[in-house]
């Protein structure tokens, strides 16, 4: 199950690539929190943790390493966009691989911080006796 998790995110950027700058989401972290309701409403958080260098980490805080500048974007300067983009493409590859949502989804809202990104959203089905068993806990997707 992990592997086909893993596989499905490792080909999203193959098939994001396209024309213009390129774009590269910032690493991190990701997890689907499944929530099951007592009258089988599925809803789900999709969340991106930034992993940031703490100090002591060999980076100074603020200062992007092979640049002198804090607060400096090496990667703007070699003409590459750093954010969150296709996000509904991502998310449908998650629910594909992790088989939550099978019969789609809709968001409900997203937000995003310094330190994370997430992605609020419902199932377009009820859950069964297996999705309660399955979804109990946090799902980490990398």
């Amino acid at each position: 199950m992990m592997r086909s998790v893993l596989g499905v995110l490792l080909i999203l950027p193959v098939l994001s690539c396209g024309g213009g700058m390129p774009w590269q989401a910032p690493p991190a972290r990701e997890s689907l929190i499944p929530e099951i309701q007592a009258d089988g409403t599925k809803f789900f958080v999709f969340q991106r943790d930034y992993l940031r260098p703490q100090p002591g980490q060999g980076a100074d805080v603020g200062v992007i390493p092979g640049n002198s500048m804090p607060g400096s974007r090496p990667e703007i300067e070699r003409g590459v966009r750093i954010g969150e983009f296709e996000v509904e493409s991502r998310i449908e590859l998650v629910m594909v691989a992790t088989g939550y949502c099978r019969e789609g989804f809709f968001e409900l809202y997203r937000e995003q911080t310094f330190e994370s990104f997430s992605v609020r959203g419902e199932c377009r089905e009820e859950a069964n006796e297996a999705d309660r068993q399955q979804f109990a806990q946090p799902i980490a997707l990398n």
